[in-house]
């Protein structure tokens, strides 16, 4: 098949034909299915990828992806697709063989196709889904449209002497805060595009309306999850929505999966966990490896690697509830992060983005002033459209104009996705490489006399990540221990043939440092152990050694008793 263009954002029906493409190219490597089909039929695809020659994919340690969780968030569905179709075509070189060899990659590209499909088709903007939620119609105020019939929702500005703004000195595009003291000039009310729903209803000055589409599948999940008044968009109850509760299910029926990235924007950050709790409050080992894998992001991507909790908020009293990666990592023990993809910020040279803080008006409108630059620079300006007078119907004359939201302050230009999706992609794929590995270090089998045979052997786990992900998930008790087991002989003292090793160590946690007369490191587990039984058997018979872990995979070594 020709390589797939990412030049624009694929609808439903591009990104399912693309998709189903890339399955029929490569059905040694890849299988389409779906983990639910949406509230208006739409499939949520799974494309599972490895080489199924070396084994099931569940046999496998899997590495999950996501993205799409929010509808208006489409440059995680094709970050997620850039990654599966390199994936497949890089299946036959030597790096990408072995790892598909040994690894699973479990990828959903768009949790809310039917948000996505409002986002992408129409001038709308929404959260997650195109369903009313928390009220079952339209309520009073001024209502997100495209009025003047451009395509676009920009923003709407009219002269009044009630006005909090003014046409900004530094640049007459942007709009700067009228000062306290300011009683003489020209001054602004500054609305959304869009148009007054019920003004009957309405007193004073035009207030922007709830909007009508509220839900937001990323507060939807069991974990410190909160009622409506305490988290909007959270839902009537924890997994209510079918897109959620398809990807819960999927989690929870695929105990291989080993790491989640979950593709959001914007902000040009991985963000780390904890989100419901403070950093330091977490085990030691869990935020080695989640500062770890951050680093190698920041080293492919030039994203921030920050804390949720600690970093990603200026207000240190905001606590998101019922986000999916908290999910996975409080409940369940996974370790997960979140991307916020397309980093504008940091391209136009705004500053000490994270941790956030608040801002001045005059810090504000400078950072606006370098993302005008930024946009006059490198997109030529086509990125700001220009106020343009219009005649209201409800308001009379105003004037239309800002930046395009879908394209540059919420996902990035078409001319620059290839590349945000190549160095994601390569994050991606070094962050599958940390999953835990079995490895049968040492097999000896010794003849005790005619038919009794000792059997040794040394288990080790070669990955940087335990056998049992996270120091979370032993307290939650929700991790699967290593298992060992001799087929095709019988035990001779009593004992059975298949054994509970425990968990393995990975190298994560056993940091260390050189010191003067040698290296001082820190071993906090094992990674690697001896099992032995005793056995019956004659010469000849075929024996087989099995270990398996859910998060480790499943390695055999089969062998003949001989003298």
């Amino acid at each position: 098949m020709k390589p797939l263009l990412y030049d624009h954002y694929y609808s439903f029906n591009e990104l399912s034909q693309a998709l189903k493409d890339l399955a029929q190219a490569y059905p040694g490597f890849s299988s389409l299915s779906d983990v639910g089909v949406s509230p208006e039929g739409r499939p949520l695809w799974l494309l599972t990828i490895t080489d199924f020659s070396s084994g099931a994919p569940e046999d496998k340690p899997a590495y999950y992806i996501d993205g799409n969780f929010h509808a208006g968030e489409v440059t995680g569905s094709m970050v997620a697709l850039y990654t599966a179709e390199a994936l497949l075509r890089q299946s036959g070189e030597t790096a990408i063989s072995q790892l598909l060899k040994e690894v699973t990659f479990y990828i959903i590209p768009r949790v809310s196709p039917d948000g996505a499909e409002v986002y992408l088709t129409t001038p709308a903007t929404l959260r997650s889904v195109p369903r009313a939620y928390p009220e079952p119609e339209q309520q009073p105020g001024l209502v997100a449209e495209d009025i003047n019939g451009d395509g676009q929702i920009l923003l709407m500005r009219q002269k009044s002497p009630y006005g909090d703004w003014k046409v900004s000195t530094v640049d007459p595009r942007l709009m700067e805060r009228r000062r306290p003291d300011e009683w003489e000039g020209e001054f602004y009310r500054v609305y959304t595009e869009g148009r007054i729903v019920q003004p009957e209803y309405l007193e004073g000055d035009v207030q922007p309306a709830p909007t009508l589409w509220g839900m937001d599948l990323n507060r939807n999940f069991p974990c410190s999850w909160d009622v409506e008044a305490k988290q909007a968009g959270a839902g009537i109850y924890p997994l209510s929505e079918p897109e959620t509760k398809a990807v819960a299910d999927f989690v929870l029926t695929h105990p291989n999966i080993g790491y989640v990235s979950t593709l959001h924007t914007t902000g040009g950050a991985l963000l780390r966990l904890p989100g419901i709790k403070p950093e330091k409050q977490a085990p030691k080992l869990d935020i080695e490896i989640f500062k770890a894998i951050g680093d190698m992001a920041a080293e492919e991507t030039g994203y921030y690697n920050i804390n949720v909790f600690n970093e990603f908020f200026a207000d240190p009293a905001l606590v998101l509830s019922g986000a999916f990666d908290d999910w996975l990592y409080c409940n369940r023990g996974i370790p997960a992060h979140t991307i916020e993809l397309w980093d504008l910020a940091h391209r136009a040279g705004i500053p000490s983005l994270y941790p956030r803080k608040e801002k001045s008006e005059a810090e504000l409108l400078q950072d606006s002033l370098k993302v005008l630059q930024w946009n006059d620079r490198m997109l030529q300006g086509k990125g700001f459209v220009p106020w343009t007078t219009f005649s209201h119907p409800q308001l009379g004359e105003v004037e239309i104009g800002g930046f395009l939201t879908k394209t540059v302050l919420q996902n990035c230009p078409p001319e620059f996705l290839a590349a945000e999706c190549h160095k994601v992609c390569n994050f991606l794929l070094r962050n599958a490489k940390t999953l835990p590995k079995l490895w049968l270090e040492s097999l000896e089998v010794t003849r005790l006399d005619a038919t009794l045979w000792r059997i040794d052997a040394k288990i080790g786990n070669v990955g940087y990540l335990p056998t049992h992900l996270t120091a979370e998930a032993l307290q939650l008790k929700t991790a699967k221990e290593v298992v060992a087991e001799l087929v095709g002989v019988m035990p001779s003292d009593g004992k059975p043939l298949r054994r509970t090793i425990g968990h393995l160590a990975g190298r994560a946690g056993r940091s260390g440092r050189f010191v003067e007369g040698g290296f001082r490191g820190r071993v906090d587990a094992d990674c690697s152990r001896w099992i032995s039984w005793t056995v019956q058997g004659s010469v000849g018979d075929a024996c087989r050694l099995q270990v398996s872990c859910p998060t480790a995979g499943v390695l055999h070594q089969s062998w003949l008793l001989k003298n």
